[in-house]
Order: structure tokens, then C-alpha cells, then sequence
């Protein structure tokens, strides 16, 4: 698989309850994020010190995520369930099988 994680695994040099995904390449890559909305999974692109931003993260070259590629933040919780991760996880493999090929 072209899937990458980023970021420090130490939990105390880190935000644990945040996972930034870097994805395989597509030229589609802008609908990634849309699409996954629309299948009811919630994340970001870049990071939220950048929200709004109009050039790229500093906190995502910082972790070395590859900016050619789409990047998805994930955030848990306590509350965030097993099953709920499992269901990202499947509509990210549909949406890439499916839409953005």
C-alpha cells in the first residue's frame, strides 16, 4: 500500500488523539475530502494551525508528509469507537476503488 503515517509516537512529545494519513497519489486528489464527507467521515487536509491558510502547512513538512500527496488529519477521542474507525478506514478504500482512480 502508498499510505504513510506521520507524526511523533512518543504520546508525550505528541497530540495522541490526532493521526495525519498521507495518502497514494491521484489526479483527484482535491475531491478526497469532499467525498469523504459525503460517506460521513469527518477529517481535515492539512493541519489546524493552518486552517484557512493559503500556502502549505508548516506543521505537516515538519513531519515530513509528502505535499504532493493528499494528506487527511484525523482527530479521536475517548468517545471515538472501534467501529467508527473501521468504517473510515472502509470508505477511504471505496472512495479510492470507486471514485478516484
Amino acid at each position: 500500500s502508498d499510505v504513510s503515517f506521520h507524526g511523533e509516537t512518543d504520546p508525550k512529545k505528541s497530540l495522541y488523539t490526532v493521526l495525519n494519513v498521507c495518502l497514494p497519489p491521484t489526479e483527484k486528489s482535491s475531491m478526497l475530502l469532499l467525498t469523504l464527507d459525503l460517506q460521513g467521515v469527518a477529517c481535515s487536509g492539512g493541519s489546524a494551525c493552518s486552517s484557512g491558510a493559503t500556502k502549505g502547512s508548516h506543521v505537516l513538512e515538519g513531519i515530513q508528509a509528502d505535499p504532493s500527496r493528499p494528506n487527511a488529519r484525523f482527530s479521536f477521542s475517548r468517545y471515538t469507537t472501534k467501529e467508527e474507525i473501521d468504517f473510515a478506514i472502509e470508505q477511504l478504500e471505496s472512495i479510492y476503488e470507486k471514485v478516484l482512480v
